[in-house]
């Protein structure tokens, strides 16, 4: 019975979405060349690369190596660092990797989902700086995600390794980045059409309503994170604009969680390993920037 209320409730809003788009059919078609233009131009360039490189460090037993050669779990090391350099979700996407290829168990997979959220650096004091207007700030910010992320991992982190595995030697690289691109391209689908399509949701709420100028950011801020972060510009006070910011970032919009679920769909991980993470790290990051912000 829930799940039938579930799926009226979802057939309800899908109509009312597409009966939106054929009345305003020029307004939205406007708006979803501006979001690809904004996907392409902030998004797209400053993660590409990184999905590519975490993909062939992994295909080439970066991790199997260094827990063989040290005897240590450097499988959650791997996730941190490249959760720190590449942003979300390819963290949650290279612990489904590692997990579906033996190389972690599910108890330390499920245990990474917790650590493994942090935003693109370039995005951060690119983008998010730019808005904020405040690189001090924006430092802060970044301190605030680190430290809290930091800490979530330590408590997460097994210290030793229970694997002994053989290190892969691929012979054909040209295969190897070929099927790294083409899974860096499929990501960057899934994040190009699930944020396109929670902004286009935000956008009708927003178009059948009077909201305050908190609200409107509010909403488009938990559907989607680069127009939310976008729409704090409307918003006078920096500090306002950075705890919205954060608060977008850690806990994570609707489309992030949306995409999580899908990219850990095929495995057993726990998506609430990742929900607990995002509730935890957002209330750790926010006392941690309201200190920051008396220094």
């Amino acid at each position: 019975m829930k799940k039938n209320y579930k799926s009226i409730l979802i057939l309800v809003i899908l109509c009312l979405l597409f009966i939106f788009s054929i009345i305003n059919s020029n307004l939205v078609i406007q708006n979803i060349l501006d979001y690809s233009l904004l996907f392409l131009t902030k998004l797209f360039p400053v993660s590409f690369l990184f999905f590519i490189l975490s993909n062939l460090l992994i295909e080439y037993g970066f991790v199997e190596m260094i827990q063989y050669y040290l005897s240590i779990n450097m499988s959650t090391v791997y996730v941190y660092i490249i959760s720190l350099i590449s942003g979300f979700p390819s963290g949650v996407v290279c612990v489904s990797d590692l997990y579906q290829k033996g190389i972690i168990e599910k108890e330390d997979a499920d245990k990474m989902l917790i650590f493994s959220h942090f935003p693109n650096p370039l995005f951060l004091f690119g983008t998010v700086s730019s808005v904020i207007g405040s690189f001090s700030l924006t430092i802060k910010l970044f301190l605030s995600i680190f430290i809290s992320n930091t800490l979530l991992f330590f408590t997460c982190h097994n210290k030793k390794s229970r694997y002994l595995l053989e290190i892969p030697h691929p012979d054909n690289f040209s295969m190897v980045l070929g099927q790294s691109i083409r899974k860096s391209f499929q990501l960057l689908e899934i994040i190009y059409g699930t944020s396109l399509f929670f902004y286009l949701i935000a956008f009708f709420i927003l178009s059948i309503g009077n909201y305050s100028s908190f609200g409107y950011v509010f909403i488009y801020g938990i559907f989607d994170l680069t127009k939310g972060v976008f729409a704090t510009s409307i918003i006078s006070n920096s500090i306002v604009r950075s705890f919205f910011i954060l608060f977008f970032i850690q806990f994570g919009t609707i489309s992030i969680h949306m995409q999580v679920k899908g990219i850990l769909a095929n495995s057993s991980l726990s998506y609430f390993s990742f929900f607990k993470g995002r509730i935890f790290g957002m209330i750790l990051s926010l006392l941690l920037f309201l200190l920051f912000l008396f220094f």
